[in-house]
C-alpha cells in the first residue's frame, strides 16, 4: 500500500509541475497576444492619425493642382482665344492684300491682253497690206510684162511681113528683069542662028522677023503672068505662115496663160489650206482650253451621278423587271422591245447573260416562244428570242442550263422543223451548239421521234432541190433552198454516231434514201 501511495504522490507531482508549466506557457501566450493586440491597437491609432494628417496634406495639394490646372486652362483657353482673334485679323488683312493685288493683277493681264490683241492685230493688218501691195506690185509687173512682150511680138511680126512683102517685092521685080533679059538674050540668039543656019532672002527673013517678034510679045506676055501667078502664090503661102505662127503663138499664150493660172490657183489653194489649218488648230486650242473647265466639271457631274444612281436604273436591273413582265405584256411592240434589247444585251456581255439566265430567263424565253402565231409581228419577235438563245450558248455553263431545261430542245427542233425563214437558220444553230455538247447529245439519243421528222426533212428538202434544178427558178431561192438542205445535212452528221435503233423509220425500217443521205453526209460524195 504504502509503495502504491508513494507511486501516486510521484505521480501526482508530475502531474502538477507539468500544469504549472503549461499555466506560464498559456500565460506567456496570452500575455504576448494581448501586448500584439495593444500594440496593433497603438499602430492602427498612429496611422489612423497619419492617415489623417496625410488625407489633409493630400487634399491641400489636390485642391492646389486642381486650381493651378484650372487656371491654367482658363489662361489657356484665353490665349487660344486672343490667337485665333489675332489669326482671323491677319488672314483677313492677308486676303484683303491679295485680292486687291490678285484684282490688279487680273485687270493688268486683261489690258495686256488687249494690248497683245491690238498689236498682233496690227501687225497681222500691216503684213496682209504689205501682201497685198506686193501682190498689187507683182500683178502690175506681170501685166506690164505681157502687154510689152505682146507688143514686142507684134511688133516683130510686123516687121517680118514688112520684110517678106519688100522681098517678095525685089524678087518679083528681080525675076521679072531677069525673065526680060533671058527672053531677049533667047531671042537674039535665035535670030542669030536662023540667020546663019537658013541664009533666007530680005523678004523672008523680014517676014520671019516680024513673026518671031510677035512670038517673043506673046512669050514675053506669058512669062509675065506665070511669074505674077507664082508671085501671088508665094505671097500668099507666106501669109498664111504668118497667120498659122500668130495662131499658134496666140494658142502658146493661152496654153501658157491657163497653166500659169492653174499653177497660181494651186499655190493659192495650198495657202488657203495652210491658212486654214493654222485657223482650226487656233480655234481648236482655243475651244479646248476654254472647254477644259467645262469638262472637268462635266466629268465631276458624271461620277457624282454614278455614285448616287439607284439600282433600279442599272441595265441589268431594268433586264431583269422587263424580263419578269415580258410573259404579262399585252403591247406587242412592247415585247418586241424587250426581246431586241435582251437580243443585243446578250450578244455584247457575258456578264449580262449570266445574270438572265440566274433569273430564269430561259424558262421565260422558252414559254414565249411557245406562245407566240405565225403572224409578222411575232415572227420578229420568235426571232430575237430564238437569238437571244442562240447567245446564251456560246457559253458552256448555260449550254448546260438550256439543257437541263425542261422541254428545251423540243421546242427549239420544233421550230427548226416549222420555220422557213431567218429562224430556221437560228434554230439549227443553237442545235448544233447542243448537239456539240455531251449532255445535249445523249438528250437526243432519248428522242427518236425528232430524229424520224429530222430524217423527213432531210428527204423532203433533198426532193425539192433535185426538183428546183430541173426548173428555172431564180439564183436566190435556188441558194436559200440549198442553204437550208445544207444546215439539215450538218445537223445530221453531228447525229451520225448515233445507235442504228435510234435512226429507225415509222415502220421499224430504215429508208434507203435516209442511207443515202448518210452515205452523201458521212463519206462527202
Amino acid at each position: 500500500m504504502r509503495r502504491l501511495q508513494a507511486g501516486s504522490i510521484r505521480n501526482y507531482d508530475v502531474s502538477t509541475t507539468n500544469l504549472v508549466n503549461a499555466a506560464i506557457v498559456v500565460q506567456k501566450y496570452v500575455r504576448g497576444w494581448i501586448a500584439r493586440s495593444r500594440r496593433k491597437v497603438l499602430q492602427i491609432k498612429i496611422a489612423s492619425q497619419v492617415c489623417k494628417v496625410n488625407s489633409l496634406h493630400s487634399h491641400n495639394l489636390a485642391a492646389a493642382k486642381i486650381q493651378s490646372q484650372l487656371r491654367g486652362w482658363l489662361f489657356r483657353r484665353n490665349f487660344l482665344k486672343q490667337k485665333q482673334m489675332v489669326t482671323r485679323i491677319q488672314s483677313n488683312f492677308r486676303r484683303l492684300r491679295f485680292w486687291r493685288s490678285f484684282q490688279q493683277l487680273r485687270i493688268a493681264k486683261r489690258s495686256i491682253i488687249t494690248i497683245q490683241s491690238h498689236v498682233r492685230g496690227w501687225i497681222a493688218r500691216r503684213v496682209a497690206w504689205r501682201h497685198r501691195y506686193l501682190v498689187g506690185v507683182l500683178q502690175r509687173c506681170c501685166r506690164g510684162w505681157l502687154i510689152r512682150r505682146k507688143f514686142l511680138l507684134q511688133k516683130d511680126a510686123v516687121v517680118m511681113i514688112q520684110s517678106a512683102v519688100r522681098c517678095s517685092n525685089c524678087l518679083k521685080a528681080f525675076h521679072c528683069r531677069k525673065n526680060a533679059a533671058i527672053e531677049i538674050q533667047r531671042f537674039v540668039r535665035g535670030q542669030i542662028t536662023r540667020k546663019r543656019l537658013l541664009g533666007a532672002t530680005h523678004f523672008h527673013s523680014a517676014t520671019n522677023g516680024f513673026c518671031n517678034f510677035q512670038t517673043s510679045v506673046g512669050c514675053v506676055q506669058s512669062c509675065e503672068s506665070d511669074i505674077m501667078i507664082s508671085s501671088i502664090l508665094k505671097l500668099q503661102r507666106w501669109w498664111r505662115s504668118v497667120l498659122l505662127l500668130k495662131l499658134k503663138t496666140k494658142s502658146a499664150i493661152i496654153i501658157q496663160s491657163c497653166l500659169r493660172g492653174w499653177i497660181g490657183r494651186q499655190k493659192a489653194s495650198k495657202e488657203r489650206q495652210s491658212v486654214v489649218m493654222i485657223q482650226s488648230h487656233w480655234k481648236g486650242y482655243l475651244l479646248r482650253k476654254e472647254s477644259r473647265g467645262q469638262l472637268l466639271d462635266l466629268r465631276l457631274r458624271v461620277q457624282r451621278s454614278a455614285k448616287n444612281v439607284n439600282d433600279s436604273m442599272r441595265i441589268i436591273n431594268r433586264l431583269k423587271m422587263a424580263l419578269s413582265e415580258l410573259l404579262s405584256m399585252k403591247s406587242i411592240s412592247g415585247i418586241l422591245h424587250t426581246c431586241a434589247t435582251l437580243d443585243m444585251t446578250t450578244q455584247h456581255s457575258q456578264k449580262c447573260c449570266e445574270e438572265l439566265v440566274a433569273a430564269g430567263a430561259i424558262g421565260i424565253l422558252l414559254k414565249l416562244i411557245r406562245s407566240v402565231s405565225r403572224s409578222i409581228p411575232d415572227q420578229e419577235v420568235l426571232k430575237h428570242a430564238l437569238s437571244t438563245l442562240r447567245n446564251l450558248t456560246r457559253y458552256q455553263h448555260l449550254t448546260d442550263v438550256l439543257i437541263e431545261s425542261h422541254g428545251s430542245i423540243e421546242i427549239i427542233f420544233w421550230e427548226f422543223l416549222r420555220n422557213k425563214e431567218e429562224g430556221y437558220f437560228i434554230a439549227s444553230e443553237i442545235l448544233r451548239k447542243i448537239c456539240s455538247n455531251h449532255k445535249g447529245a445523249e438528250s437526243l439519243r432519248k428522242r427518236p421521234a425528232l430524229l424520224k421528222r429530222l430524217h423527213s426533212l432531210v428527204e423532203e428538202l433533198t426532193r425539192k432541190s433535185t426538183i428546183d434544178k430541173r426548173k428555172p427558178l431564180g439564183a436566190a431561192a435556188r441558194e436559200k433552198a440549198e442553204r437550208r438542205l445544207r444546215e439539215a445535212l450538218d445537223l445530221l452528221k453531228l447525229i451520225t454516231n448515233m445507235p442504228s435503233n435510234d435512226l429507225m423509220i415509222r415502220d421499224g425500217k430504215r429508208s434507203a434514201f435516209g442511207i443515202r443521205c448518210l452515205e452523201h453526209v458521212i463519206f462527202g460524195a
